[in-house]
């Protein structure tokens, strides 16, 4: 039975296997970060978000990926400069590679007030003047 096959039939291992490889990606900008290297500018200088290509608005998610990049560089005030959902959306991902997924976030009522404050958080940042 091969990975991806597996992965459908059981959406925590998937789960795990995409939170190991974020975390992974943000280890590695940290130790190109200490050789003196960046993953940043090995990036392409064209809009990665499709929702900003199309619309030319941010989408909740704009700047994540420089966020996770920053946060494997030890950059917390960058991190949190690019997307300030890095932090929770981080520890989550931990607690998800680790086969840690806490039981309140397989409560309905919790992910809707989750979504709700991205929602918010996303409104906040479509205003005149933030980043």
């Amino acid at each position: 039975m091969s990975l991806i096959s597996s992965t459908r039939n059981r959406p925590d291992l998937f789960l795990r296997l995409v939170a190991a490889v974020v975390l992974a990606v943000t280890a590695l900008s940290g130790l190109a970060h200490l050789a003196g290297g960046s993953l940043v500018s090995a990036l392409p200088h064209t809009q990665l978000c499709f929702f900003r290509a199309l619309t030319g608005l941010p989408c909740p998610g704009c700047g994540m990926t420089h966020a996770f990049l920053a946060l494997g560089r030890l950059d917390f005030a960058g991190a949190f400069a690019h997307n300030p959902l890095v932090f929770p959306l981080a520890a989550l991902l931990m607690l998800c590679a680790a086969g840690r997924i806490p039981r309140i976030l397989r409560c309905a009522g919790v992910v809707n007030w989750a979504l709700l404050g991205v929602l918010v958080f996303w409104c906040g940042r479509l205003l005149p003047g933030t980043p």
